[in-house]
C-alpha cells in the first residue's frame, strides 16, 4: 500500500467504525457491547483517521495537480475524526453518569 491509498482505507475504516457504533448503541444508551470495547473502537478510528487526513494533507500539499479522489477522502476522514471524537466523548459521559 503506497501513501496516496492510505487515506481512502482509513476512510472506509472510520466509515465501518462508525456504523457499528451507531447499530450497537440504542435511542436511550443501552449499548449491545461492553463499554471498553466501544471506547476502544472510537479512539482507534479518531487516530486512524487523523493520520489519514495528516498523510493525504501532505500529499495534497506537495503534489502540483488536485487530487479530487485524495481531497474527499481527506476531507472525509476529518469529518470522521471529528464524529468519533464526539460520540467518545458521549460515551465517557454515559461512562460518568453510570458509575
Amino acid at each position: 500500500m503506497n501513501k496516496a491509498t492510505f487515506p481512502i482505507v482509513a476512510l472506509f475504516i472510520g466509515i465501518f467504525i462508525q456504523v457499528v457504533l451507531k447499530i450497537t448503541i440504542s435511542e436511550n444508551g443501552e449499548t449491545a457491547m461492553p463499554l471498553l470495547t466501544l471506547l476502544l473502537m472510537t479512539e482507534f478510528g479518531m487516530i486512524v483517521c487523523i493520520v489519514g487526513v495528516i498523510m493525504g494533507g501532505k500529499l495534497l500539499l506537495n503534489k502540483a495537480g488536485f487530487n479530487l479522489r485524495l481531497a474527499l477522502a481527506v476531507t472525509g476522514c476529518a469529518a470522521l475524526a471529528i464524529m468519533l471524537g464526539i460520540e467518545g466523548l458521549d460515551l465517557w459521559h454515559y461512562v460518568n453518569s453510570v458509575g
